[in-house]
């Protein structure tokens, strides 16, 4: 239960420092390690709790509903996908979350007209998704340098505590 809460501050403090400058997303990275390490319902306690934490921290908005559907919409395809401590699993989890959060966030600006006025029609929609592009090739750089981030900090962690305990025991 603590690395749940561990990754819930240190995700949210960690957006909420990282705003947009990057283009990268670490909730998402926090999630791929929750998902690997973590009961699926810890999942969404990692990203819901993660999201709140950014959003308190830089201020709540009409569009902060938006941000945590969309971490709710990739916690569930993480946990639909049975994401697992290995490369592969790591990989397919990322490819697939990433473009749900982004596409996710491109709809629901389509929706609020918050960071770009769309008109409500397909091409509107489209635009908004279009426009987005870009974002989401440096996020998806961003997601997999913040996933690698935290699996080698749970993994060093891990070897650390158990490297302290063995020397206790002996």
């Amino acid at each position: 239960m603590k690395l749940t809460w561990v990754l819930v501050a240190v995700g949210g403090l960690m957006a909420a420092a990282f705003q947009h400058e990057l283009g990268a997303a670490p909730i998402l990275g926090a999630l791929l390690c929750a998902a690997c390490f973590l009961r699926p319902r810890d999942l969404f306690w990692v990203g819901l709790g993660g999201m709140l934490v950014r959003e308190l921290a830089i201020g709540i908005s009409v569009f902060s509903a938006v941000r945590l559907v969309a971490v709710a919409l990739v916690a569930a395809a993480l946990v639909a996908l049975k994401v697992r401590p290995s490369f592969r699993s790591i990989l397919t989890g990322l490819l697939v979350s990433s473009p749900i959060f982004h596409l996710s966030l491109s709809v629901g600006d389509w929706l609020t007209g918050f960071c770009g006025v769309w008109p409500k029609t397909a091409a509107g929609l489209t635009g908004a998704i279009v426009t987005a592009l870009p974002y989401f090739q440096r996020s998806l750089v961003g997601d997999f340098l913040f996933s690698s981030l935290f699996l080698g900090l749970y993994t060093g962690l891990a070897y650390w505590t158990t490297a302290v305990r063995t020397r206790a025991a002996s």
